[in-house]
């Protein structure tokens, strides 16, 4: 390496006493996302070869889905036509890749946005109309995963927004009821919701790429863990506007933020102390502690006006993956009020023995917080239908239109409607938190939509049967539909059963940092 030139001079200096070398260190930061122009580059080539796959997505998920959401506002008989991509395909701004070699999969994050040429033809009760002009832009999580030993050793990928991606788009036609604002704010109302339903986190779009790995596994995984979070109290809270009768202090709420899963406590009167004791618990992916925050929000409820925001804070996944969390969170950008919180992970056991101790922990949390904790998560894939037969008044067999309502206690959750089918294949999975498999029940309803929704069979299963399967798991099994009503052929529902017990093991915790 050259010295400097008036370094060199002084060292020859015969005269030379003490000097001093002043040095200048200089931080050099990463940025958290790299380039991908690379990632553009691929994806340019692939853009023409995408639009089948486009036109494959809207007929077959999106809009059968958004056919059933307008539906309830007396539009009728939605479906695409035509999906064309344009010339522009979006852009990748930034990427970045999460380092864990402990995982069979890899975690990729891009900032995506999207102003393309592409065009789509509809209609809604046969009259055309069509989107175009959209914009749309988030950032982008792909997981790919399983991870196979054959090329092309991905076998397939899970795709989401990380949260809401901004998005408009222009409606078109001839059809004379887009000019009604009510219509129209009911159409983008619908796309948003069915996209958010679609892709945006916790909600995942799979993309299966080889046939050898199993459907059920790849569409809906078993979730990696449960966080359960535990809002304690804030203290110092400001009041931000002062009225006759409140006098100086708030009525404070917080609201939790998890993607599009959020968690209101209750409201309390004029303090700015508040005790809320609030528990709540979400289902964690493989990848959910990757890149993605806890948001907590304070309010002043205010029965006049608007509520008034008081502060925000939030909670890296990564740090509750790590250890058990009970702390003070600081605002974001304020200087007054703090947050205390607890956030635990919980692993899922296969094993039934952890039941108990859940239980137990489970009871002991619910009485100061007043809230149902759960203590195990079922996982149901419905996968399909044989021999399903609808009669009218006539008596007469008619082919029916479909879907499967999956029920837990009060909370139901539906399948996509397939049409026109006796032996529809449904290849659907629904995630349920459960309190006590001891004592709840499974149910499932067979509904056909053209009859006034009329249940053409029904299956029951009582939970307390899975726990002593092996490994909690009933798969691949067919079962008989009561109330079919049907002698001469047996109407049946193929469905995989699945069971995990929450189990908070600290070994487990400390093998995990170690790993890291």
């Amino acid at each position: 390496m050259l010295l400097p030139l008036a370094f060199q001079r002084a060292l020859r200096a015969e005269d030379i006493g003490t000097f001093t070398i002043s040095v200048q260190v200089v931080k050099v930061t990463f940025p958290d996302m790299e380039s991908a122009e690379w990632l553009n580059l691929l994806i340019r080539q692939l853009w023409p070869s995408a639009e089948q796959y486009a036109n494959e997505l809207c007929r077959n998920t999106i809009g059968p889905a958004l056919r059933s959401a307008l539906e309830v506002y007396k539009l009728k008989s939605f479906r695409f036509e035509e999906v064309e991509l344009g010339q522009t395909p979006p852009r990748f701004t930034g990427i970045k890749v999460y380092d864990d070699q402990a995982l069979p999969e890899v975690v990729m994050d891009v900032d995506c946005e999207y102003f393309g040429d592409g065009k789509i033809k509809a209609s809604i009760s046969d009259m055309p109309i069509g989107i175009e002009d959209m914009q749309l832009s988030g950032r982008l999580r792909i997981v790919m995963k399983p991870l196979v030993k054959d090329l092309p050793l991905v076998g397939g990928v899970h795709v989401l927004f990380l949260g809401k991606p901004k998005l408009s788009y222009n409606l078109t036609g001839t059809a004379n009821v887009l000019d009604l604002p009510v219509v129209k704010s009911i159409l983008y109302r619908a796309v948003e919701e069915q996209v958010e339903r679609l892709m945006v986190m916790p909600n995942k779009l799979p993309i299966q790429i080889v046939n050898s790995i199993d459907v059920a596994d790849f569409m809906c995984p078993v979730p990696s863990g449960v966080v359960r979070l535990h809002i304690i109290e804030a203290e110092n809270l400001a009041k931000k506007d002062i009225g006759i009768l409140n006098m100086n202090k708030p009525d404070p709420y917080c609201i939790m933020r998890i993607g599009l899963q959020n968690f209101k406590t209750e409201t309390f009167k004029n303090t700015s102390n508040p005790k809320w004791d609030a528990c709540k618990e979400y289902l964690c992916s493989s990848d959910t502690r990757f890149g993605n925050k806890i948001h907590f929000e304070v309010f002043d409820h205010d029965r006049m006006t608007d509520d008034d925001f008081i502060f925000m804070t939030n909670l890296d996944f990564q740090e509750i993956w790590k250890n058990e969390i009970d702390t003070w969170l600081r605002p974001t950008e304020s200087n007054s009020g703090s947050l205390h919180i607890k956030a635990t992970w919980y692993d899922l056991s296969d094993s039934a023995d952890s039941l108990q101790i859940q239980l137990e922990e489970m009871c002991a949390l619910q009485l100061p917080t007043k809230k149902p904790l759960h203590s195990a998560v079922l996982v149901v894939w419905v996968d399909a239908a044989k021999n399903l037969v609808s009669r009218h008044r006539f008596r007469k067999k008619s082919e029916p239109d479909t879907f499967v309502r999956v029920i837990v206690d009060d909370v139901k959750k539906e399948s996509t409607v397939r049409e026109r089918t006796k032996d529809p294949v449904y290849r659907e999975g629904f995630v349920f938190l459960i309190r006590n498999p001891w004592t709840q029940k499974l149910r499932l309803e067979v509904i056909d939509r053209r009859r006034t929704e009329r249940r053409l069979g029904r299956v029951e299963v009582d939970l307390n049967s899975v726990l002593n399967e092996p490994k909690l798991e009933v798969r691949g099994k067919e079962f008989d539909l009561q109330d079919s009503g049907d002698e001469e052929e047996r109407a049946t529902l193929k469905l995989n059963i699945i069971l995990r017990i929450l189990k908070k093991a600290a070994t487990e915790t400390n093998e995990r940092v170690a790993v890291e």
